[in-house]
């Protein structure tokens, strides 16, 4: 079962909220698991006796997280991979959450919102296409909470409380998304190359022949879990976003769309993903450089919600990058920083 709250967020801006991967038996998660049961004995009469294991919400099988403010743990949830062997309904690239709670005192403030936020991220991250769960009558506002969130009722009904009349079952597609893998590197740089081919109609040869990034460069994103790709029908990459940290706030390093899937919200996709990864790890903002005047840069930007940065407010990590871009030659063409709150 699961007991979120949370569903109507009281403040305009979301509060603070760190939320970071912990093992099911840190010390943080076992007293707010502990709390979550007594809720459960308050709104059901008894615990909720699904078994878990802590290898369950390990990688690649799921995750559990930790959602802190203020330095203070606020809530908790966890996804898993399910035996499709052993439960009706449930597919084999689904992902079940569990455990999905928020302390009473931080409640309709957005937590939960924000913690079933990153839930759905990781196992996009994952390679996820579905993630469902199990909810019930006595939680009217963990319900209001998904549906709110784009959950639909599922007719499939699953596990231990499957034949019980309080029982709901809830599933949502995710993105096709997902982290990229070493063998994805190659299929980067062939995107890359194809996505500068534009530039060459705008007179910007010069960018449309630079060189992708290094296999070696790309592996760096990799391996750190902050390269994203998009994925066609077929299941191939036709586009992916790079992320970083400059200045203490998150920062796009690249983001690129192969121009035979140009204007299918693919650019889009991954950068609202990736300003929910920053989210989660505490950042405020989520900056770029860009060319000024190219129609599917900075206009484009700018209808996501980003802003001109003028150079009087360029934090000194951000300064090196426009640097090391005037040095390479890129301010041929106008170019500026822009950032986006979140």
């Amino acid at each position: 079962m699961d007991c979120a709250t949370g569903a109507r967020n009281t403040a305009r801006r979301l509060p603070p909220v760190l939320i970071e991967p912990r093992s099911l038996d840190d010390p943080a998660v076992l007293e707010l698991l502990g709390e979550l049961q007594l809720e459960y004995v308050h709104r059901y009469g008894g615990p909720d006796e699904t078994e878990l294991s802590s290898t369950e919400f390990t990688t690649p099988h799921g995750t559990f997280l930790l959602a802190c403010h203020e330095g203070l743990p606020v809530g908790i949830g966890g996804w898993r991979t399910l035996d499709v062997s052993s439960y009706s309904g449930i597919r084999d690239d689904d992902a079940e959450i569990k455990r999905m709670y928020v302390r009473a005192t931080t409640r309709r403030r957005g937590v939960a919102r924000r913690l079933l936020g990153a839930l759905e991220r990781t196992a996009t991250d994952a390679g996820r296409r579905r993630i469902v769960l199990e909810t019930g009558t006595a939680q009217p506002e963990a319900i209001a909470l998904y549906e709110a969130g784009g959950y639909a009722p599922m007719t499939e009904r699953y596990g231990r409380y499957a034949y019980t009349e309080f029982a709901r079952y809830y599933s949502k597609d995710l993105p096709p998304l997902r982290l990229a893998t070493a063998a994805d590197l190659p299929l980067l740089q062939d995107i890359e190359r194809a996505a500068g081919a534009p530039f060459a109609e705008l007179g910007m040869t010069a960018v449309a022949d630079d060189e992708p990034p290094g296999i070696e460069e790309l592996r760096h994103y990799c391996d750190a879990g902050q390269a994203w790709v998009h994925l066609d029908s077929g299941g191939r990459p036709d586009g992916y976003l790079l992320a970083d940290v400059v200045d203490g706030q998150a920062h796009i390093e690249q983001v690129s769309v192969h121009p035979d899937h140009a204007r299918a919200g693919i650019g889009r996709m991954l950068i609202d993903h990736a300003a929910g990864w920053a989210r989660d790890r505490g950042h405020r903002a989520l900056t770029l450089t860009t060319y000024v005047d190219v129609p599917w840069n900075a206009p484009y930007y700018e209808r996501l919600g980003f802003r001109f940065l003028d150079d009087a407010h360029l934090g000194p990590e951000l300064r090196e990058i426009r640097a090391a871009e005037t040095h390479h030659g890129l301010d041929r063409w106008p170019r500026a920083a822009m950032r986006r709150e979140l």
